[in-house]
């Protein structure tokens, strides 16, 4: 897919985050080391409204009927998805949320996306909250853009949020019409408490395995 320049764009942010935590426009910004969930696997998984779509590293529910793996999307005046790529698509008029979980609280996470624009005057909006977990709220979000225009082609944005710890267990995204892909996110480190506790215990066996060759 062709990436947008984001001249027109605008991000509205809300957040009580320290000044480390930032929105970003950009997969790349995610910090590493990243997964990316591209739905290639799936070709037209269609799901209902409270259905879960488990992927290597969470899982993904939403309020409406989606599908995983779909192939062809009309966004009105935001063009045509697909072909040849398959992504997430809200597949209820009107606006619908969808929550994407993962299995370990990750640092960032970040989707190429595009919605449905009906009218071309830019009102199409996007927001995307970020929990952690325990369900408390990081960050609240908006974006907004200009139309690609009716006869653009697999035109997408960028758009995710990094915070300053690995605390986000829960994004919430709502929308109309909202397609995404190549959902992107920090895989999960042992925290420095948990090299410790291996160490500890490579070496209680290695201390074990020399009584017990003593003993021999």
């Amino acid at each position: 897919m062709n990436k947008f320049n984001l001249i027109a764009g605008l991000v509205l942010a809300i957040s009580s985050a320290a000044s480390h935590a930032a929105v970003i426009v950009d997969r790349a910004d995610v910090p590493v080391s990243q997964t990316v969930i591209d739905f290639e696997s799936e070709d037209g998984l269609n799901l209902l409204g409270g259905d879960t779509y488990n992927f290597a590293g969470g899982s993904i529910t939403a309020t409406d009927s989606y599908t995983v793996g779909q192939y062809i999307a009309d966004l009105g005046e935001n063009g045509l998805w697909g072909a040849g790529n398959h992504f997430v698509s809200f597949d209820t008029i009107g606006q619908m949320t969808m929550n994407i979980s993962f299995a370990a609280p990750t640092k960032g996470v970040a989707f190429d996306y595009s919605i449905y624009e009906e009218n071309a005057d830019g009102s199409a909006m996007l927001t995307a909250r970020y929990y952690d977990a325990n369900d408390s709220l990081l960050k609240t979000a908006k974006f907004i853009f200009s139309p690609f225009g009716a006869n653009s082609y697999d035109q997408f944005q960028s758009f995710g949020y990094v915070s300053d710890a690995a605390n986000i267990a829960r994004v919430s995204i709502s929308g109309d019409g909202v397609v995404l892909d190549n959902l992107t996110f920090t895989a999960a480190v042992p925290e420095p408490e948990s090299y410790a506790m291996l160490l500890a215990g490579l070496g209680l066996m290695g201390v074990v395995a020399r009584r017990r060759s003593q003993r021999v």
